[in-house]
């Protein structure tokens, strides 16, 4: 493969560093990785701040229902009822019904217990620390 030099973020990257060959193993290797389209949706979704919210209400509190996220998050209650259909049609949320109430909490997921690792960072108290930590060297 033809060598070609480019510079990135001040510093020469000169590559291809990999042979075609192994270009192809990897190329193939990444498409047969299924499972990273669901959790590319599955970030998509808990990437919106409103929704992040929410997982992390409901990680703290356990379980709430529609009307007290909307109040917690200062959203209509429809607002709140959208993005809780979003939540639960890519099975990160559950309900279930009390009487007339309908209560939300977690799903029992990997990926949940995986966001629920980064909710009791206390980095996560402070915005700039998460900014700030460093690891080998690099600032975030």
């Amino acid at each position: 493969m033809k060598r070609k030099t480019i510079i990135v973020e001040g510093h020469k990257c000169i590559g291809p560093h990999f042979s075609k060959k192994e270009f192809e193993a990897i190329k193939e290797n990444l498409n047969q990785l299924e499972g990273i389209n669901t959790l590319a949706e599955l970030l998509s979704v808990a990437g919106n701040p409103v929704r992040l919210k929410i997982i992390y209400l409901l990680y703290a509190y356990k379980e709430m229902c529609v009307c007290d996220l909307a109040e917690v998050l200062n959203i209509s209650d429809s607002a709140a009822s959208q993005h809780l259909r979003k939540l639960k049609d890519k099975l990160i949320i559950k309900s279930r019904k009390d009487s007339q109430a309908v209560y939300y909490s977690l799903e029992s997921k990997l990926f949940t217990k995986i966001l629920s690792q980064y909710f009791a960072m206390p980095e996560l108290q402070n915005r700039f620390d998460l900014m700030t930590k460093t690891t080998s060297g690099i600032s975030y």
